[in-house]
């Protein structure tokens, strides 16, 4: 920095003061020492770096900084760029949000680029529960920062004609009192009556931003990534097929670790909400995850077994612009005779028509699927004649049906009755799953009813109208295999012959 000249300097921090992802490589390297993700935190510094956002909530993931984002970052540039007057950190508790406090206080104070660049900012008012900052070469411009927890007074504050104008609130919802209503309702209620009322409504220069992890599908992170009066950030440190966000971080092959020691533990429902940030439903779940059964490809042998057959189940998108919007494929084994349904791969992403011919076909050429079942609700045109046009055009013919969804689907009604449909067959153990490749399956059927995203849950329902359609059901349970069921009547029969003589003719 002291080869640099004033003009460099000044070029620098002009950049700084536009991207903090630049801001934090340059003042806070030791903070922020691994790469940035641009799925993750570029999307953060995408809505920070835009003063027009006045109230943003984002929802990250554990273990990407967010908080080291909101609680240093966002309030250092406030601060050292002279733009906030009267910043509040909110935490759960006032332990949390002034030990987040303290934390930036030090870089403050300590940190030699910082004060290089900006010089000393610390005045005689520098406690724990409140500090101004003041500076040599503007003895007139202060900013406050009073750090609070959940609860605690922030309605009607003032420093000096100024009221709150930057409001950053972090992980505010404490785990252990989710599962009170009562307590969720409090937050709220103190959320919207005294945090909202903070600011001065009159003025446009205050920002609010909330950041959390999902903990609870009626939370106040979850109300707030539903209203469209916010702008919202759902982020994931993955895809439903464990590809890493953040590679940095976590890889992918570390990821289904994680994913299988929760599921081995039965906390899954962990995974999906702090990494993946999904609602999963706990008052009214209809899913439970004691429900969800495997199996191994190599152990079952699926591909030699005299009963199965192998069916192909495609949704596509519910739109004309089917790219914009998610498709599911799906390869389903049923075996009749043990009472078995194997969801062997899914598929789910936007994608374009030819796509989903593409996936769908080189599936059932995979796996010699029997059958091909589309749901062509409202999208007959798109889907039916392309469709078996290309199976025509590539030489592969299958039995192609046309699933059609009950009175009501094209206006959203049914779906639900049709996932849930698959309950019993969760409950009562028929239906596996391979866990290499069914974890966008499984958070949406723990979410459900309240899933953010049904494709691939909707896409698997309708084997229940395919087996229908087929003309095939389970075997009774009594009747499995003949031959051993009578060999072992004839055995009973000889061991109790002498007692039943008596009553043989009735």
């Amino acid at each position: 920095m002291d080869s640099r000249s004033k003009d460099d300097l000044k070029e620098l921090l002009t950049a700084c003061h536009r991207s903090s992802g630049l801001l934090a490589k340059t003042l806070f390297p030791e903070r922020f020492y691994r790469p940035f993700s641009e799925k993750i935190h570029g999307a953060i510094f995408k809505v920070i770096d835009d003063d027009s956002i006045m109230k943003a909530v984002i929802a990250a993931p554990r273990g990407v900084g967010k908080s080291s984002i909101v609680n240093l970052l966002l309030p250092a540039r406030g601060i050292l760029f002279r733009e906030n007057r009267y910043i509040i950190p909110i935490s759960c508790s006032a332990d949390a949000a002034i030990e987040q406090s303290e934390n930036l206080k030090l870089e403050l104070e300590t940190n030699e680029v910082v004060l290089k660049l900006f010089g000393s900012c610390k005045s005689r008012n520098w406690s724990q529960e409140k500090w101004d900052t003041k500076w040599a070469d503007d003895p007139t411009f202060s900013t406050r920062v009073r750090p609070r927890g959940a609860g605690q007074q922030v309605r009607g504050r003032l420093f000096r004609n100024y009221r709150p104008d930057l409001v950053i609130i972090d992980d505010l919802e404490d785990p252990e009192h989710m599962d009170s209503p009562e307590q969720r309702r409090k937050k709220k209620e103190w959320f919207f009556a005294d945090v909202m009322n903070s600011i001065d409504r009159g003025n446009k220069n205050w920002r609010i931003i909330v950041l959390g992890t999902y903990l609870h599908e009626d939370s106040l992170l979850a109300n707030l990534l539903e209203d469209p009066t916010w702008t919202a950030l759902r982020l994931e440190i993955c895809d439903d097929d464990f590809h890493s966000n953040w590679n940095e971080y976590i890889t992918d092959e570390e990821l289904k670790e994680l994913y299988e020691s929760l599921r081995i533990q039965h906390l899954t429902d962990v995974f999906f909400r702090e990494y993946r940030n999904l609602p999963i439903s706990t008052v009214d779940a209809i899913f439970k995850e004691e429900y969800f059964r495997y199996y191994d490809e190599v152990v079952e042998g699926l591909d030699k077994r005299k009963y199965v057959e192998h069916a192909i189940l495609v949704e596509p998108a519910k739109s004309a612009q089917i790219h914009s919007s998610d498709s599911a494929i799906i390869v389903v084994a049923v075996d009749t005779h043990s009472n078995a349904i194997y969801v062997r791969e899914v598929l789910a992403g936007k994608f374009h028509p030819d796509e989903i011919y593409d996936k769908a076909l080189t599936a059932a050429s995979k796996y010699k699927a029997a059958v091909i079942g589309v749901e062509v609700t409202g999208l007959n045109e798109f889907i039916t004649y392309p469709f078996k046009n290309e199976m025509i055009r590539r030489g592969q013919y299958f039995e192609f049906v046309e699933l059609k969804a009950r009175r009501g689907a094209a206006r959203g009604e049914g779906k639900d009755e049709r996932i849930a449909s698959l309950e019993s067959f969760y409950r009562k153990g028929q239906i596996f799953h391979n866990k290499n490749c069914c974890m966008g399956l499984e958070a949406q059927l723990l979410s459900f009813p309240r899933s953010r995203r049904k494709d691939i849950m909707d896409c698997l329902a309708y084997i229940v109208e395919l087996l229908e359609m087929g003309d095939r059901y389970f075997k009774s349970s009594f009747v499995d295999d003949l031959d051993a069921e009578e060999e072992e009547f004839k055995a009973l029969m000889k061991d109790t012959e002498k007692a039943l003589e008596w009553n043989r003719v009735v």
